[in-house]
């Protein structure tokens, strides 16, 4: 009986004992860790991840590139041959510019005419440089020039802009001066100078119709600054005659899906990214004091220098001073 008593006492510890671990078991496995247990899963998933950002990103950068490489084959001067230009009409001075602007300023502006076509105004730039130099002088390399002339009326006329003042065959004097500024061998303060100031003869010839009717009170000329759309014509002007780098001509589309994809901005676009700035902290400050409204020749300067401009490279080049510009 007593053995009998003692294996019942040993079998039933033997069960208290076998619960207790299947207890301890059952514990340790509802304490698991998630993080742990797919340890695995979340690796793949992290190394997955990174792979499709990465291809995401080099999509966006080939797309990127193939558009400036476009951009860079279809442009009309490289700016070697702007340069080329340059040094070719080295006797083409401030002081011819300047001599030819007042004589647009006579013959045209006074009349109440801020277009006119190319013949004329070549006719008029061609007089004015015999004139000063006799006539031996006149615009060397000038084909590079007729160039982008001629492209910009092919697009005109293809385009048939609604509510054009002028006729096809004619061209604002902004662009023309624009044009004319390809050869003109200053430093880029100059060129800054007569490009702000060829957006002002509209301005002043406003003045002297007022003037004219005998309103005294605006016989000042209180338009001292160019408009917001004085300046953005005048980038649209730079981007057509190919004095702006491609880079800078690349905005962002609507399109992030499956990834980014780019377009050529307009002028417009451009100065406006200029002024108010872009892409929050990773992109671009705005460059003038004012983000909308009339631009100083000092806020000119800056938004030509920005990124998202870049007339003639000069955001590639590091100043100082805000105002300094490179002598080339």
């Amino acid at each position: 009986m007593a053995a009998t008593t003692n294996n019942n006492t040993s079998s039933s510890s033997g069960n208290e004992n076998t619960t207790t671990n299947n207890k301890t078991k059952q514990e340790k496995k509802d304490d698991s860790n998630i993080f742990l247990d797919n340890l695995g899963k979340i690796f793949l998933s992290s190394i997955g991840l990174v792979l499709v950002l990465l291809l995401r990103s080099t999509k966006s950068n080939n797309s990127r590139v193939a558009l400036r490489e476009e951009m860079e084959s279809a442009a009309l001067l490289d700016p070697l041959e702007i340069e080329d230009l340059r040094c070719a009409n080295s006797d083409f001075d401030m002081n011819v510019w300047n001599a030819i602007v007042e004589e647009i300023k006579n013959e045209f502006v006074a009349r109440g005419l801020v277009s006119m076509t190319y013949p004329q105004f070549l006719s008029l730039v061609m007089r004015v440089m015999k004139d000063r130099k006799g006539e031996g002088f006149t615009v060397q390399m000038g084909h590079l020039m007729d160039r982008v002339v001629i492209a910009e009326l092919e697009r005109r006329r293809a385009a048939n802009v609604a509510g054009q003042e002028c006729s096809d065959d004619e061209l604002p004097l902004t662009f023309l001066l624009a044009s004319l500024s390809l050869a003109l061998n200053s430093s880029v303060a100059d060129r800054i100078r007569v490009l702000y100031d060829s957006m002002l003869i509209g301005n002043e010839m406003n003045s002297s119709s007022s003037s004219e009717e005998g309103d005294q009170s605006t016989n000042t000329n209180t338009n001292t600054n160019a408009s917001k759309e004085q300046v953005e014509d005048m980038i649209q002007n730079l981007q057509s005659t190919c004095q702006l780098v491609p880079d800078a001509q690349i905005v962002e589309t609507n399109s992030k899906v499956p990834y980014q994809t780019f377009r050529v901005g307009t002028g417009s676009e451009l100065t406006r990214r200029a002024r108010e700035g872009y892409g929050g902290k990773k992109g671009s400050q705005g460059v003038t004091r004012e983000a909308d409204g009339p631009v100083t020749l000092e806020d000119f300067h800056a938004i030509l220098k920005s990124r998202t401009v870049c007339a003639w490279g000069e955001c590639y080049i590091k100043k100082s001073s805000r105002t300094s510009t490179s002598d080339r």
